[in-house]
């Protein structure tokens, strides 16, 4: 043991006893505390030793889990200089354990692909690799070998829903009712909503099979063609290009949030206790791998199944995820040239994973076996853990280490942004979660405890995006009056729709005309700047995508209205006081002013004052005259563009005069 750390774990231990020993009135407290910190320098060394032990067998990852940032530093003390500031979420690869009196790890972590080390509390670090948990039981749970760091050593798990934004929190609060063990992290990004998207929607960076719903497929792309309204079909591919619609569906998080597609967050490193052969088999049944043999590279043959433990197992990677992730790259029937081992010039070389393979039509199967025949993938079992090394070094260890972050590169720590995406079938992530999920539950470890980091970003809309579907849903619109002589209309965003169009009338009698055409998914209200005050009006809204034969359009919304009245005021107080004035009062108005009228006997009605504030109730006319009858009314006044709209009348009130005795 170090002789700084040495000294630190002394001055706490004493410190105690020396306080002790005040409240105790014993001397001999100090003496006992000093044969109780050589214990427990005793007792750290062993657990420091053991930890580096579980990390002799197989590297261990983790993620930081401090809100909204966990501080790094450069020696296990919070005195030591921050070498960095990490957000929640970030990947950091165990290095070691020190304990201080308190427990902290020796962490690996990358930013723009430079490695740098640093110390980080044990709290604020989480790791489902079930060997931390083991370890910590024994030597700091309850009867562990090092008690005295226990004490100080905050508990790790469980999920911090504050963390998260609040859009996020129904979703997440739905499944640890379901799954108590469960625990979300959230992985803050850092990054803008909208920057995704214009990276997510770039040509050939998502692509939808051509049989997928019409709203699934981009008309911008460059395999549409406007004249004949049809995607082209090249070198026999059956991709093209996503819609923006269904892109933001399937990178916003809240949508797969549920019990089908939670596990697309989940952690892909190895778990002895989640992973069985006959897990990787439900996710292998009905394929061509299903209880199929293969060599197993040292003259023997295994069944893919047991392949998969075997290289799962070796490369501490998830047997659940290679056998998922096989299962999406080479369907069901395993069809592919690339697994044949038979296409001409490449025969006895084979590429599961796909790794290199890019192009289009021909393009795909050559440079897919190029790759392998560089790699010497001369057998099914050598492709196959050849693929996995290379998803494990250049993905799993590199932060993007769930099915999501593997389809949508939103990790910068070793491979930059947007770039560095396994595949470009949209559906990827969720199709392999929903795999892995039915495994799990299948075996009944389904309540397990399962770590999750969920990404989130800046500026998100502030419900989940829609899925598009074959044809635009009606939106469901509100209606609500603003400053006088504006209405603000809004609704839901409608999946697949490339904007809206709002309709207005004004009376019950009226026609509707359409008061504003916008050209923008995400753009869900209008604001009617010319809704003139003491008229009603009605108001729906359509959605509308484009398409070479016109644009194509949803029904209408329900109609709703807004009775733009301008509010009456009515009386308070009425009062003849003598012979020489009336005092007027009135209930206050959402109004800019009023205006009181009066007429004499029974002559006409004059505006005798205008007030200019709403909250001037109250006027004493003083300019009655005896032996004559006043009646009096009022009502208020808003004002729009320089002009002024009326309310109703209040009810009159009379006051009559009488005249002066004569002496």
């Amino acid at each position: 043991m170090k002789k700084g750390k040495k000294k630190r774990i002394m001055a706490w231990l004493l410190a105690a006893a020396v306080l002790t020993a005040d409240i105790c009135g014993n001397g001999s407290v100090v003496h006992a505390m000093q044969v109780t910190a050589d214990n427990a320098m005793q007792e750290f060394s062993e657990a420091e030793q053991a930890f580096a032990e579980l990390l002799k067998e197989y590297e261990m990852y983790g993620m930081l889990k401090g809100s909204p940032e966990t501080a790094v530093y450069q020696e296990a003390s919070e005195n030591a200089v921050v070498v960095k500031k990490l957000a929640s979420g970030y990947q950091v690869r165990f290095l070691g354990a020190v304990c201080t009196g308190e427990l902290w790890f020796k962490v690996a972590f990358g930013i723009d692909g430079k490695e740098y080390t640093g110390f980080v509390k044990e709290h604020s670090v989480l790791t489902q690799d079930e060997r931390m948990t083991v370890w910590k039981n024994q030597y700091f749970g309850n009867g562990g070998k090092a008690r005295s760091a226990a004490a100080l050593s905050a508990a790790q798990g469980g999920t911090d829903l504050s963390a998260f934004p609040s859009s996020y929190r129904s979703y997440i609060q739905n499944l640890i009712k379901a799954h108590p063990n469960w625990t979300f992290v959230p992985m803050n990004t850092g990054l803008n909503w909208s920057d995704v998207i214009e990276n997510e929607t770039k040509d050939s960076v998502n692509l939808v099979d051509i049989n997928a719903p019409k709203s699934w497929k981009s008309m911008a792309a460059k395999d549409y063609n406007a004249s004949t309204g049809q995607w082209v079909i090249k070198n026999g591919t059956t991709w093209v290009q996503a819609s923006e619609a269904v892109i933001k569906y399937y990178i916003d998080p809240r949508n797969f949030l549920n019990e089908d597609y939670v596990f697309q967050f989940e952690q892909l490193t190895y778990n002895k206790s989640h992973h069985t052969e006959s897990g990787v088999e439900k996710i292998l049944s009905g394929t061509f791998m299903s209880k199929k043999e293969l060599e197993d590279g040292s003259g023997g043959n295994i069944t893919y199944a047991q392949a998969f433990m075997k290289i799962g197992k070796e490369l501490k990677v998830s047997p659940y995820f290679l056998a998922s992730r096989i299962r999406q790259e080479q369907g069901v029937k395993g069809t592919s040239a690339l697994i044949s081992g038979t296409y001409p010039g490449y025969k006895g070389y084979y590429n599961y994973f796909n790794i290199q393979a890019t192009g289009v039509g021909e393009q795909v199967i050559i440079s897919g076996l190029k790759e392998a025949k560089k790699a010497g993938w001369n057998t099914r079992y050598a492709a196959l853990k050849g693929g996995a090394a290379k998803t494990a070094e250049n993905y799993i260890s590199k932060g993007q280490d769930t099915f999501y972050l593997q389809k949508f590169d939103v990790d910068a720590s070793y491979n930059g942004l947007y770039w560095h995406q396994y595949m470009q079938n949209l559906l990827a992530a969720a199709n392999e979660s929903t795999n892995v999920r039915n495994s799990y539950t299948a075996m009944g470890i389904i309540d397990n405890s399962f770590v999750f980091k969920v990404p989130v970003y800046e500026g998100m809309p502030s419900t989940a995006c829609p899925c598009p579907g074959e044809n635009l849903d009606k939106p469901s619109i509100k209606v609500k009056k603003g400053t006088p002589g504006t209405v603000k209309i809004s609704w839901k965003a409608i999946g697949g729709a490339d904007g809206y169009q709002v309709y207005r009338k004004e009376g019950k009698d009226g026609k509707y005309s359409r008061i504003k055409t916008i050209k923008s998914p995400s753009t869900v209200s209008y604001q009617d700047k010319k809704a003139v005050p003491g008229k009603a009006y009605y108001y729906k809204v359509r959605a509308f995508m484009k398409s070479s034969s016109g644009n194509k359009y949803s029904s209408y919304s329900a109609v709703k209205s807004a009775d733009c009245k301008v509010p009456a005021t009515s009386w308070k107080k009425f009062k003849v006081s003598g012979y020489t004035a009336v005092s007027l009062s009135w209930k206050e108005a959402n109004v800019a002013g009023y205006r009181i009228y009066r007429k004499t006997d029974s002559g006409k009605y004059v505006c005798i004052k205008k007030i200019k504030s709403k909250t001037t109730v109250s006027y004493k006319d003083k300019t009655v005259r005896p032996g004559h009858t006043y009646t009096y009314r009022i009502r208020g006044y808003q004002t729009v563009d320089g002009e002024n709209y009326y309310s109703a009348y209040t009810s009159v009130k009379k006051a009559k005069i009488k005249k002066t005795r004569k002496r």
